[in-house]
């Protein structure tokens, strides 16, 4: 495997704020219908942290490509927030020797790194020694209602709700939702509860849960919950519900009857720390 002419060097030992990243970022996945401050969001929700994160720097120091991990404290096992490498400079190993320099920071402090990766990108994960746990959609559909679900008239509660999830992000990333965000709607008549919080315009479902008791209830139950949610939101505000299984009679439902899309399509993979690149391997990231 060939690795292009870079240095790597962690945020911390930069010396830079994380926020100064954005740009680049935006340089490796587009910066067009962000919203303002998505950035400074995206950190403080992953809790990204300066020591475990790392740049790629080329010629003259150039920023080139960068891996964020989180360092939260109710998860053992580490997670990326995001592995990037400017379009010139892929395929040379850059974002290989990125996870390789973390897994050394990570080595006796975590058991295994967690990634969510894009489909097209399962194959590069795989070779570096990355398994498949479960492969989960983000379905996007609008609200209906007349006006929009005031937040504050709902509380966030604990993360645990009664009932069966049946969609959902990460417990950490609820915990750092600012309240004034972040909202917990009862829904169906009681037999289903969200966690929902506002990023910009759009709201996201951050997790779903419905009563079990009938299993054979689930399905209608979690199409009338997200019916229900849809019309409590203005017409036109976009709703984004995380964690969807993408085999799951609930999620083909949902796609069934039209109202939902695929927005992204992700494979949460995971490897154990300590475990190193497959040398054989062709080019990489």
């Amino acid at each position: 495997m060939s690795h292009a002419p870079c240095r790597l060097v962690s945020v911390r030992d930069a010396g830079i704020p994380l926020t100064t990243l954005q740009p680049l970022a935006e340089a490796v996945f587009g910066a067009q219908g962000r919203a303002q401050g998505w950035f400074a969001r995206k950190l403080a929700r992953e809790a990204v942290a300066a020591r475990r994160s790392f740049l790629a720097l080329g010629p003259g120091d150039v920023r080139i490509g960068y891996l964020l991990i989180g360092d939260d404290p109710g998860d053992r096992v580490a997670h990326s927030a995001g592995l990037g490498v400017l379009r010139e400079h892929r395929r040379l190993g850059v974002g290989s020797a990125l996870i390789e320099r973390a897994s050394t920071v990570l080595l006796g402090e975590a058991p295994a790194l967690q990634v969510l990766a894009e489909p097209p990108l399962r194959g590069f994960y795989e070779r570096l020694g990355f398994v498949v746990r479960r492969t989960c959609h983000t379905l996007q559909s609008t609200g209906t209602g007349p006006a929009s679900l005031d937040l504050r008239e709902h509380p966030p509660a604990a993360w645990t709700l009664p009932g069966h999830a049946v969609a959902g992000w990460r417990a950490g990333t609820w915990s750092r939702t600012p309240s004034a965000d972040a909202a917990t709607v009862s829904l169906a008549d009681g037999g289903a509860w969200a966690h929902v919080s506002r990023e910009g315009r759009a709201i996201l479902v951050q997790r779903l849960c419905v009563a079990d008791d009938p299993a054979s209830t689930i399905v209608a139950r979690t199409q009338a919950a997200l019916d229900e949610l849809r019309g409590r939101l203005s017409r036109g505000t976009a709703v984004l519900v995380y964690g969807c299984e993408a085999v799951s009679c609930i999620t083909a439902s949902l796609l069934h009857h039209g109202l939902w899309r695929v927005a992204q399509t992700a494979v949460e993979m995971r490897r154990v720390i300590g475990e190193g690149v497959d040398k054989h391997a062709g080019p990489a990231a």
